[in-house]
């Protein structure tokens, strides 16, 4: 089997503010060669999340890769901007539904998981949307005979580290929040699963880049020239661009090697949180001032942001899991297996993300 190394590939994006399209050096690795054919002859490549952030980078690379693509939406939703006119194959299903997904699940080769609830007012409203999903995915994925499934996890799953070292996936997992609780559960499910259905899991660290509405909260502080400077001043912080991550999922799906692995996918360093700070002022042109905000107010403010929150129609934007999640010092993971292992490196710097990330929130109004 031949290993690839996916500083091979280049990404090239093009003027479209909505579109990116995923190009690839002449130099191509005979398992992508391989992996292409075999996908293409036998059945499609199942997304799901495709209409968000990383599902819908996803689903270009998936495109470029010449492999065919169906992706599920939810009954009366439209597949959104992102990827309107591409051509794929949509299905209209319920992921908690098992049964209703056989017919999205009708030749497909090769199932990438990347739905899942990120914001909620409750626990269990986690656990439905991720853990009852995934179940019906895997139950679905067994009727069909699926030859591969990846479930795209949660750096969160592992928890912070406690000492500044980043986390390998040897390590225990020691999850947080509600939201990170779900998705362990979810690992869990795969696993089992695994004994039947070749299984990777893949757990991004903080993933960035354009349509990413998180990591906008950060562009929009140093645009009002607010340095935040939240619990300890030595925070670190793993960071992985999407298109790297997208890169790495594809990498760890078509490599044989991949299958009954979990693996991090992240930038070969964690940053200090003070010198991404540094990197968004420099492409922002800002030179912000540094605001602490004490711990004992940040949870304040969440109780109250959180509690006012039951009475509308959406989750807080400010939670006290999300402000329990902020107030950690290290989230930092180690990306060395997956290197090791089948040869996959995040290759794009973060100057450079960030100034993409930064001209495409500008060119869609964002910012």
């Amino acid at each position: 089997m031949h290993r690839f190394d996916l500083s091979n590939l280049q990404h090239v994006f093009f003027a479209q503010p909505n579109k990116f399209q995923y190009t690839e050096s002449h130099t191509e690795s005979q398992l992508q060669v391989q992996a292409r054919q075999r996908v293409s002859k036998n059945g499609n490549i199942l997304v799901t999340g495709a209409t968000g952030f990383i599902g819908s980078h996803l689903v270009e690379k998936l495109l470029a890769d010449g492999l065919r693509v169906r992706c599920i939406v939810r009954p009366g939703r439209t597949v959104g901007t992102w990827i309107d006119g591409l051509p794929l194959d949509v299905v209209e299903a319920d992921l908690t539904a098992s049964t209703s997904l056989d017919a999205a699940f009708e030749n497909v080769d090769t199932v990438i998981h990347v739905a899942g609830v990120t914001k909620a007012k409750r626990e269990r409203d986690y656990m439905h949307g991720n853990v009852d999903a995934t179940s019906s995915l895997l139950r679905a994925a067994g009727r069909a005979g699926v030859r591969r499934f990846t479930f795209i996890s949660s750096q969160t799953v592992a928890g912070p580290s406690p000492d500044g070292r980043p986390l390998t996936e040897d390590d225990p997992c020691r999850p947080l929040t509600a939201y990170a609780r779900s998705k362990r559960e979810c690992e869990l499910m795969c696993l089992d699963a695994a004994t039947s259905i070749p299984m990777t899991i893949i757990r991004p660290s903080a993933v960035y880049g354009p349509r990413d509405r998180d990591t906008l909260e950060m562009f929009r502080w140093v645009r009002y020239g607010i340095r935040p400077v939240i619990g300890s001043a030595d925070k670190t912080l793993s960071l992985v661009h999407v298109r790297d991550l997208v890169e790495g999922i594809f990498a760890a799906t078509f490599d044989n090697r991949g299958a009954g692995r979990l693996y991090f996918v992240a930038d070969s360093e964690p940053y200090r949180f003070d010198n991404i700070i540094e990197a968004l002022s420099r492409v922002m042109n800002k030179q912000p001032v540094a605001i602490h905000f004490p711990s004992g107010l940040l949870f304040t403010v969440a109780a109250i942001v959180q509690g006012v929150s039951f009475f509308g129609t959406r989750p807080a934007v400010l939670s006290i899991d999300k402000a329990r999640d902020m107030i950690q010092s290290h989230w930092v993971c180690n990306p060395n297996r997956i290197a090791q292992e089948i040869g996959f490196r995040s290759i794009l710097r973060v100057s450079e993300g960030f100034q993409e990330t930064y001209d495409w929130y500008r060119a869609n109004r964002w910012l």
